[in-house]
């Protein structure tokens, strides 16, 4: 995955001004039960590796605001994994934010 995401932003480099954005949302996902994956500090290496260079990291928390109250809005695969794990004895909690990587070429 990580080879097929070097690709995109080599080519989105060549598209790009100098000077010009690109913007990747991205979360830690689960390998297994108690593995969890920084795969935005993964993708930050990819993209630096073709060129592009940070500006910025953000979190974008997956949420709603419903009658003054935050809600989170997460996926129902990651809600069922927390349930199976949980249910066999692995102390997981939900991802509950994508990072947002914020590049730029120079």
């Amino acid at each position: 995955m990580l080879d097929g995401f070097a690709a995109i932003l080599a080519a989105s480099y060549q598209l790009l001004r100098p000077g010009g954005t690109v913007v990747i949302t991205c979360r830690p996902v689960r390998r297994q039960r108690d593995d969890l994956i920084d795969l935005p500090g993964e993708l930050l290496a990819v993209a630096q590796s073709v060129g592009l260079v940070p500006v910025e990291r953000c979190a974008a928390m997956l949420a709603a605001v419903r009658d003054a109250q935050i809600v989170h809005r997460a996926n129902m695969f990651g809600l069922m994994a927390v349930r199976r794990a949980r249910d066999e004895g692995v102390p997981v909690h939900l991802v509950a934010h994508e990072d947002v990587l914020v590049l730029r070429r120079c």
